[in-house]
Order: C-alpha cells, then sequence, then structure tokens
C-alpha cells in the first residue's frame, strides 16, 4: 500500500519541524558549516554502528556509536550506546546511562525522534532493574577493619547485595590480623548471589610473644650458669686456700673445709648442669614454635555457583 497524499504531507511537515530542533541540539563547533559537517558525520557512524550491532559485532558497534555520541550528544546517539552496552553485559553502565536519557529535559520544538529515545530509555531502565542481579558478601567473623573488593575493585558489603553484572567474578577480602580470602563467584542475572567468606586469624604464639617454656627455658640457663661460675671461682679459691693450709699444717687444713670446698665444687656442677638443661628446653621450644607457625597453606572454597582458594603462601 502507498501512503496517501495526506500522510506525505504530514512526514514533511514533522521533517520541517524537526529540522530546527536538531540544529539547536547539535554542539557549538564554530559555525553552521561546522556543525553540519559533525552531523553528518555522527549520522554516517550511527548508520555504520547499525550495521555492525545487526551482524552481532558488538565492540565495533559500541565504538561507532560513542563516536557518534562525542560528536553530537543528543538522546538518539546516546540510547544506542545504552542499547550496545546491555547487548555486551555491561547491564549496570547501560543501565545508569538509560536512567540519565530518561531524566533529560526536553527542549521546546524538539523532533519526535528524541522523545521517542527518552522512552526507549525508560524501557531499557526498568528491564535493567529488574534483569540486574546482585551480590551479597557475607564476612565471618567481620573484623571492622574488612576491606571487599569485586574484580579489584572497592564494593561495599551489604545487606540488601550490591548490583553487578552478571558473569565470573573475582571476590577478596583483607582484614588486619587475618588471613586474605579470595574465592571465584558466578552470578546470574536477575538473582541475588550469596557468597560467605571465611577470614582465619594470623598464627601468632601468645599474641606475638615467645611461650613460657622459651623464656623459662633461657631465663633458667642464665641463672644456672651465674651460680656455676660463681661457685667454680670460690670453689677454686677454697681448694687453694686448704692445699696451702695443709702444706703449711696449720689448723685450717681440716676435714670441715675439705667438706665446705667440695660443696662448693657440688655447687657448680649443679648450676652448670642447669644452665645447659636449661638451654636445651629453650633451644627445643623455640624451634618447635618456629616449626609451628604460620605456614603455606591453601585450601579449596566450593559452594553454590563458586569455587576459589583461600589460605596463605
Amino acid at each position: 500500500m502507498h501512503p496517501g497524499p495526506r500522510t506525505l504531507l504530514l512526514l514533511a511537515g514533522l521533517i520541517l519541524a524537526a529540522a530546527p530542533a536538531l540544529a539547536a541540539q547539535a554542539p557549538e563547533t564554530g559555525g553552521g558549516d561546522a556543525d553540519e559537517k559533525a552531523r553528518s558525520e555522527a549520522r554516517e557512524l550511527v548508520y555504520a554502528g547499525d550495521e555492525f550491532f545487526a551482524q552481532k559485532r558488538y565492540a565495533e558497534a559500541l565504538r561507532a556509536y560513542q563516536r557518534a555520541e562525542r560528536l553530537v550528544r543528543v538522546p538518539t546517539t546516546s540510547i544506542e550506546v545504552a542499547k550496545t552496552l546491555t547487548a555486551i553485559g555491561r547491564l549496570s553502565e547501560a543501565r545508569e546511562l538509560a536512567s540519565t536519557i530518561a531524566a533529560s529535559r526536553a527542549t521546546p520544538g524538539e523532533p519526535w525522534p528524541f522523545m521517542q529515545a527518552r522512552r526507549r530509555a525508560e524501557a531499557l531502565r526498568d528491564e535493567l532493574d529488574e534483569r540486574i542481579p546482585r551480590l551479597r558478601v557475607t564476612i565471618a567473623p567481620g573484623p571492622a577493619s574488612a576491606r571487599l573488593r569485586v574484580d579489584g575493585q572497592p564494593m561495599k558489603a551489604s545487606a540488601e547485595g550490591s548490583p553487578i553484572d552478571p558473569g565470573n567474578h573475582w571476590v577478596e577480602v583483607e582484614a588486619e590480623g587475618y588471613v586474605g580470602a579470595r574465592q571465584r563467584v558466578y552470578v546470574p542475572e536477575g538473582e541475588v548471589t550469596t557468597l560467605d567468606m571465611a577470614l582465619t586469624r594470623v598464627s601468632t604464639p601468645d599474641g606475638g610473644g615467645a611461650s613460657p617454656w622459651v623464656i623459662g627455658g633461657f631465663v633458667a640457663s642464665g641463672a644456672g650458669l651465674a651460680v656455676g661460675l660463681g661457685a667454680g671461682v670460690a670453689y677454686l679459691n677454697a681448694r687453694s686456700d686448704l692445699a696451702e693450709a695443709c702444706r703449711q699444717g696449720t689448723a685450717r687444713c681440716s676435714g670441715d673445709a675439705r667438706g665446705g670446698a667440695n660443696t662448693l665444687g657440688w655447687v657448680s656442677n649443679v648450676g652448670f648442669g642447669l644452665a645447659i638443661a636449661g638451654a636445651a628446653v629453650g633451644g627445643l621450644a623455640l624451634g618447635l614454635e618456629t616449626s609451628t607457625g604460620p605456614a603455606s597453606s591453601v585450601t579449596w572454597a566450593v559452594g553454590p555457583g563458586y569455587i576459589g582458594v583461600q589460605g596463605t603462601l
């Protein structure tokens, strides 16, 4: 069926009415010829983007539409960018742009395609509100210093879940005094995915200090060494005095004197023995603590829709 004369006249009237509005929407680039050149180039880029989009070459279509938008930023170019972002899965970015288009003010006498683009933007925004999934991350034990990142970008944990593009994502949690955790999660469209992240404290013996066995062993060793040295010096002096007294035949050369010297020798031996035993206990305890300290460990974390690893290296 061919359009009648009245239809043709109506279309011609709409085109003539739209022309001033298109000129008003074009960026000021220094003159009418420059404006028309920018609009003409933008139209060619939109046509090229349409062809790429029809062939599902979305990356090329997006580049063409974005170049057109930089030349002539109007609703009809912006909606094509939002449409293509949706096609390649960048739903959050597409939703933000669609919301901006829908909220933009109409200018007096603007052409019908601009109004249609705003209606398309409203419909796309509402559609994406249903499609954009949310990721809810629970952190246990949940220290105040916990930091959450998704694909390397900071994200704030919330009970409702944070909007995120569908697909696979890496989720990382760090906190002071805890071993960091990292997991990969798949987030499907239109759903709230919950991911549980467990943090474990960094292993430090008794808050980072040495154990009583280490301290006690080395303290006993030092005390035994001091006693052994002191008693040993006294024993040598007593033996020297006793030998001189016996050589001279004085009263100091007696059994009591010999017993006192021998007692000092026994105390010296006990002190040295205690020093050796204390050093052995302290050294053994220190070696055990070192061997049982934080070591390299990796564990698998598996759950509905995700698989990951966590631990220390």
